[in-house]
């Protein structure tokens, strides 16, 4: 199954579970004409009586209108249940999600998890469907297969950017023993891919230890569909944003 796991940092992380992040039931045609389309829904519930007290549990459930069968399977891959009285809270502290994107047959979903370890933290699984099929989508089907490593190795450019960046400004993060600064963006981390109004979004995991986290650079590179044209695929789904 695709799906890749982000760390939220603690104030996004409160302004999803405070405010909900962006959610609620509107359905978002915006563009592609013709195509399928979303409506998303929260079902919610809270569980009292777990070992981290009472707990608030918030999944999208996803209705594909007129289509029964890619309501289900997407409904299933983000592990949404008929009714909210089937919530459970899965061993966390919390559980709510971003609606990035619902537009162009496209929907983009974040599933963010709260948990309860050494320290608070969260991370995120992220989703995103074709509204046509119901499939889950793969960053390696949605651009040229012989694109892929020069595609990896601009992010990657930008990556290495970001870090000698950090690097420079916070050298309190970096000991003689230990540079944090090593990642590198490969073909692998083009299996995710997100979108959202700002473009195609591409995400690196730093995976920080908590006590430096607050060390970790800039890792959400967004690109335009001009600047990705010369390596999407012909069928891509993505073509069809703004059209």
């Amino acid at each position: 199954m695709l799906r890749s796991t982000y760390l939220v940092p603690a104030a996004l992380a409160a302004l999803v579970f405070g405010c909900g992040g962006k959610s609620g039931g509107a359905t978002s045609p915006g563009g592609g004409g013709g195509v399928a389309e979303a409506q998303v829904e929260p079902l919610e519930r809270t569980i009292a009586g777990t070992e981290y007290g009472e707990v608030k549990v918030r999944r999208p459930r996803v209705t594909v209108v007129g289509d029964a069968a890619k309501t289900a399977a997407i409904n299933a891959a983000l592990g949404t249940p008929a009714t909210s009285a089937e919530l459970t809270d899965d061993g966390e502290a919390g559980i709510d999600y971003q609606l990035g994107f619902n537009a162009a047959g496209l929907l983009d979903v974040t599933i963010i998890h709260e948990t309860m370890g050494a320290y608070p933290d969260s991370y995120g699984q992220h989703f995103l469907f074709d509204l046509t099929t119901g499939a889950q989508l793969s960053g390696h089907t949605l651009f040229k297969p012989e694109s892929l490593p020069a595609l990896a190795k601009a992010i990657d450019d930008q990556l290495q950017a970001e870090m000698a960046k950090a690097r420079a400004e916070q050298s309190d993060c970096v000991t003689e023993d230990e540079d944090p600064y090593r990642g590198q963006f490969t073909i692998d981390n083009l299996r995710d891919v997100g979108v959202s109004e700002r473009g195609v979004v591409f995400s690196y995991d730093y995976d920080f230890p908590h006590v430096i986290q607050a060390c970790e650079p800039v890792g959400e590179f967004v690109w335009s569909l001009p600047q990705l044209d010369a390596y999407l695929a012909p069928s891509s789904p993505l073509r069809r944003i703004g059209k």
